[in-house]
């Protein structure tokens, strides 16, 4: 889980991970005291919608909140196997602006673990 901290990129002039990214270096810089410990889990969160019945016709949609671990190598940390599915939001449309409202309770806990600075493993 500490690829991120001890992974080398293999060709500068490319971005094989996040890691290799401007958006993560700015973060490293705002929050160093973060970005200074390997062991904190980086996650990312993604939403898409689907039609789960496969019939584009058929008025139903359902969209899916995944959060996956960003602090994991590149060849794994995109493996469905990694991803933590945290929400699935039925409806009979397209979510808009409205994905606030569900995702309101994951942002609410995630902002928890953030100014606990550590978890207890079991």
């Amino acid at each position: 889980m500490i690829w991120h901290a001890t992974g080398k990129c293999m060709e500068p002039s490319k971005m094989q991970h996040s890691v290799d990214g401007r958006a993560w270096k700015k973060f490293d810089t705002k929050h160093s005291d973060f970005a200074k410990e390997p062991r904190n889990v980086r996650i990312g969160l993604a939403a898409d919608g689907f039609n789960p019945f496969g019939n584009l016709s058929q008025a139903y949609n359902m969209w899916s909140v995944i959060l996956t671990t960003y602090s994991l190598p590149p060849w794994l940390c995109m493996k469905e196997s990694c991803f933590m599915l945290t929400l699935l939001i039925p409806g009979p449309k397209s979510m808009g602006k409205d994905i606030d409202v569900y995702l309101r309770p994951l942002i609410e806990d995630l902002k928890v673990l953030w100014d606990r600075k550590s978890v207890e493993a079991i």
